[in-house]
């Protein structure tokens, strides 16, 4: 077996991660005091003070991925346009925008330029020119992923396999990662809402990882979609792509999306599976909505094509190799099957 774990009277007791040997322990923390981790958090008071428009203004002026600041980050390469998009939710509410989604080269390669043909292939991909949400309570009431739209989020991972285009045209880049923070507890540098393309000059070490655990269990795929449903954890499935709480992530909160029977890249995928598989992704983050969290894009090296979503504002312990998943799993993702099926 591919997977090694415990279920006991039909509840998952623990389970061993095949990429990274990490045991998770199903445990139940509903009566542990989370005051200390989760302190420190005011933006999510319930009747902050409403901002002043100076305020908010100031904000702007200092985030370089806004409108009128386009200087201030590195040469645009590439850019859809309001009229590219005529669905853009956004139309009408910043006067005079000339783009929906910008693409520009980090200003710190994540790998250096000496590896991959003296080129930076670390990208910015702007998701939205909007900061702020249409009315918000506080500084910190930012725009976010989820609230971009389907369609939206469509056109960004189009915009993505268009990078990812560009990107291969350098020989010495054979994998591409997307990645996504979201909130200062996933380490994101900007409040602006925006992803990040690396090129590299082979496959990175999580990927390497799941293709070696791969080789080695064929079915692993296939078994924990199997496991995961026969749990409860399974939350959607849409024409070959399917959506799960994973009981393996990297946190007490990680979600899966994935493609078992598609083992290209982004690049290769036909329109229609390439929009079921951006809706998939798009639903869980809408229903996430502005919580903390990450999400990458694996791809290649024979891995069924697959993101991994983590929730951030959860409080976290690995210890010893090992994570505490809650209790309580299968019953929220039964509200998350609900608010999905509302939605």
């Amino acid at each position: 077996m591919a997977i090694e774990y415990e279920v006991r009277d039909g509840a998952l007791v623990w389970i061993k991660n095949p990429i990274t040997g990490v045991i998770s322990y199903v445990v139940d923390v509903r009566g542990k005091s989370f005051a200390f981790t989760l302190g420190g958090r005011e933006e999510l008071a319930p009747d902050p003070p409403p901002p002043d428009e100076p305020t908010l203004r100031k904000a702007m002026v200092a985030c370089p991925f806004c409108p009128g600041n386009e200087a201030q980050a590195p040469a645009e390469l590439m850019r859809v346009t309001p009229a590219e998009f005529p669905g853009w939710t956004g139309a009408g509410k910043i006067e005079g925008v000339s783009w929906t989604i910008r693409v520009f080269n980090n200003l710190f390669p994540r790998i250096p330029e000496v590896l991959t043909g003296g080129r930076n292939e670390s990208y910015v991909v702007v998701e939205d020119p909007r900061h702020f949400l249409d009315h918000p309570r506080s500084v910190n009431d930012l725009t976010f992923t989820g609230a971009l739209g389907e369609e939206h989020f469509f056109e960004l991972i189009k915009m993505d396999v268009r990078l990812m285009r560009h990107i291969f045209t350098n020989s010495a880049v054979h994998s591409v990662v997307i990645r996504k923070n979201q909130g200062r507890e996933s380490g994101a540098s900007q409040p602006h809402p925006h992803q990040q393309l690396i090129g590299a000059p082979s496959p990175l070490p999580v990927i390497e990882a799941e293709a070696r655990a791969q080789a080695a269990h064929p079915e692993m795929w296939h078994e924990l979609i199997e496991l995961v449903d026969r749990l409860g954890l399974l939350i959607e499935r849409d024409d070959g792509v399917v959506s799960y709480s994973s009981p393996i992530g990297a946190f007490p909160r990680s979600y899966e999306i994935v493609m078992p029977e598609y083992r290209g890249l982004l690049t290769d995928l036909p329109p229609e599976e390439l929009r079921r598989f951006a809706r998939t992704l798009y639903r869980m983050l809408k229903i996430l909505g502005p919580l903390p969290l990450d999400y990458e894009i694996h791809q290649g090296a024979g891995l069924p094509l697959h993101a991994h979503i983590n929730g951030r504002l959860y409080p976290y312990s690995n210890v010893a190799g090992t994570l505490n998943l809650p209790s309580v799993l299968p019953s929220n993702v039964a509200a998350l099957r609900k608010a999905l099926a509302r939605n």
